[in-house]
């Protein structure tokens, strides 16, 4: 067995036997706070041993509770002290520091175990060495006066140009003013490091009024948002019309043209007395059947082009139609006043008003 680990049971084991074998000794003769039952001292034996299994181990977190578990059961400085030493390894200084500092300012009575002298002469001596690992970081702030400023480090309000002790590791700083834009930044700490930091407050970005518009406002709006869509999709159904209208013409124009052709082809077949209505033999019969194609579809497209037109004329008159009557104004609201008149003769009532 390595001769640490001799060295710390020896100092938990005997250390330990020694106070609690005294039962007759008074509870305040080793900063003892009471004395302990023998099923305390048992369990505070068993979670020495395993603490000390964790810690060799490199488990540090389990060690460190199994150690503080120890120290519930039976107070006795080496396990504070082997607490202490795994808060360091976790890297928790500032922890470590309490520990140490509470081994070191507890007062040991003369007659207390030399084991538990040692650890804290141990807790003094690591205790010294450690303060110098503890790395501060001090933040200052531009841009505000130093009291509006609300200043945070880990969400801890913190003085400004103030160094401030922190475990090693990322932390988050942030400053906060009225009419300022608030700054975060994070910060990473070495041991051992002086760090320091500037936040620069700037004005915050200036938000636009917005104007809610009154319910005529709004009314209008959307009517005129009605209006302009209508004049949109009329415009469009017509310039539709207008052109598939321009198409069809083109097409009918040039199946007439295409009749006329055949006509006169068929017109010079056998010396211009063929009769398409009882066409003789299949050279004839092919000839006024495509005649009679052509015809149909000048016809087709010509009428196609007609009602094309007509749909254009009417979306164009319907579209123009409602523009108008919707930017019309509204008939003012009739008001009637009634006065009473007076007379010589009599009396009545007068009506007036807007009509």
């Amino acid at each position: 067995m390595p001769l640490s680990t001799m060295r710390f049971r020896r100092q938990l084991t005997l250390g330990l036997l020694l106070v609690l074998a005294l039962p007759a000794v008074p509870a305040t003769a080793f900063s003892q706070p009471a004395r302990a039952t023998e099923q305390a001292k048992a369990a505070a034996r068993a979670l020495a041993d395993k603490a000390w299994e964790l810690f060799n181990a490199g488990r540090y977190e389990e060690a460190l509770a199994a150690f503080q578990d120890a120290e519930a059961q039976v107070h006795a400085p080496p396990f504070l002290l082997y607490a202490a030493r795994s808060c360091e390894k976790l890297g928790r200084l500032l922890e470590a520091r309490s520990l140490y500092k509470r081994i070191v300012d507890e007062p040991l009575a003369a007659s207390a175990p030399q084991e538990f002298q040692q650890a804290q002469a141990d807790a003094r001596a690591e205790l010294a060495a450690l303060a110098p690992r503890i790395p501060t970081l001090e933040v200052a702030v531009t841009g505000a006066a130093p009291g509006a400023v609300e200043l945070t480090l880990d969400g801890e309000r913190v003085a400004p140009a103030a160094p401030v002790e922190r475990d090693p590791g990322e932390h988050t700083v942030s400053a906060t003013a009225p009419g300022l834009a608030p700054v975060t930044r994070t910060i990473r700490l070495s041991e051992g490091a002086r760090e320091r930091v500037t936040l620069d407050l700037v004005p915050a970005p200036v938000t636009a009024a917005v104007t809610v518009p009154s319910s005529g406002d709004a009314a209008r709006s959307a009517g005129s948002d009605v209006k302009t869509a209508a004049l949109i999709g009329g415009g469009a159904v017509t310039g539709a019309g207008a052109l598939a209208g321009l198409v069809f013409t083109l097409v009918a124009n040039g199946k007439a043209s295409d009749a006329r052709q055949q006509r006169s082809m068929v017109d010079a077949m056998e010396g211009g007395t063929v009769n398409c209505m009882f066409p003789d033999g299949a050279d004839q019969t092919q000839q006024c059947s495509k005649l009679s194609a052509l015809v149909d579809d000048k016809y087709l497209f010509s009428n196609l082009a007609l009602w094309s037109f007509i749909g254009a004329g009417v979306s164009a008159v319907g579209t123009l139609g409602y523009y108008w009557l919707a930017t019309t104004p509204s008939e003012p609201e009739k008001q009637v006043h009634l006065f009473p008149l007076v007379m010589p003769g009599g009396g009545g009532l007068v009506a007036g008003g807007v009509f």
